[in-house]
Formats: C-alpha cells, sequence, structure tokens
C-alpha cells in the first residue's frame, strides 16, 4: 500500500510536475494549477506542458485510487 506522502515523493520526481505544487499531496490544488497553466496557455510549449502534467495527474490519480489506503 501507498501513502499520501508517497504520492506526494512520486509527484516531486515528476518532471512533467516540476512547475506545479506537489507538496503535500493535494490532487485538487494540483489539477487546479494545471488547468491554470490550459486556460492560460498562448504557446504549443504551453499546451504540451498541460498535456504532458494532465497525463501525469492521471497516473497519480491510478495508483491513489489502487493502492492508496482510504478509511473510508
Amino acid at each position: 500500500m501507498l501513502t499520501e506522502g508517497d504520492l506526494t515523493v512520486i509527484a516531486e520526481g515528476t518532471p512533467a510536475l516540476d512547475l506545479f505544487p506537489t507538496r503535500p499531496w493535494s490532487r485538487e490544488k494540483l489539477l487546479a494549477a494545471v488547468l491554470d497553466l490550459h486556460l492560460k496557455a498562448k504557446t504549443k510549449a504551453d499546451r504540451d506542458a498541460f498535456q504532458q502534467a494532465l497525463g501525469a495527474i492521471q497516473v497519480l490519480d491510478a495508483l491513489d485510487r489502487l493502492y492508496v489506503r482510504s478509511d473510508e
């Protein structure tokens, strides 16, 4: 099993997320920052960075769903 701390470490080590808040782990804050980039994107590089960050979030979401213990 993974913890939210583990997700933080994984996110911090993901180059696609270097520009975004990853500590402490907060999917909502991270997604908001990535979506903000999408809204402000003016160049192809900005749009590419958005796509890469979104892909990284999808991987982290899958890890969260499958391997992080939920106390619910």
